[in-house]
């Protein structure tokens, strides 16, 4: 469709819109990803944009519970860590166990 859909309108006359390569001065930039994204949740009406905030609450609750489950492994760790050097560094006979690791004196 390469015609105009007026008939009254030929191809020679200047039409009512600007052309975007012949218009002067700056125009405006494209919009950014997030302009795109709010023009978009706004054309779709509240009930999208009410869902898609709910599934990005969502998201944040995940990611806090992995955050939060990632910070009670590393204290255990570290608890346990702490514990077997106070156990390291107590004499044999106050830790109450056998041990079964041996120094090997490679000299021998």
């Amino acid at each position: 469709m390469t015609g105009t859909l007026r008939d009254d309108v030929s191809d020679d006359e200047p039409q009512d819109r600007p052309d975007e390569a012949t218009e002067s001065g700056p125009g405006l930039p494209p919009p950014s990803a997030t302009e795109s994204l709010v023009g978009a949740l706004l054309e779709a009406g509240p009930e999208v944009a009410e869902h898609v905030v709910r599934a990005a609450q969502e998201l944040l609750l995940a990611a806090q519970a992995i955050v939060d489950a990632a910070e009670r492994a590393v204290q255990e760790q570290q608890a346990t860590r702490a514990q077997a050097q106070a156990e390291a560094d107590l004499p044999d006979e106050a830790s109450g166990d056998d041990a079964t690791v041996h120094h090997l004196d490679l000299a021998e």
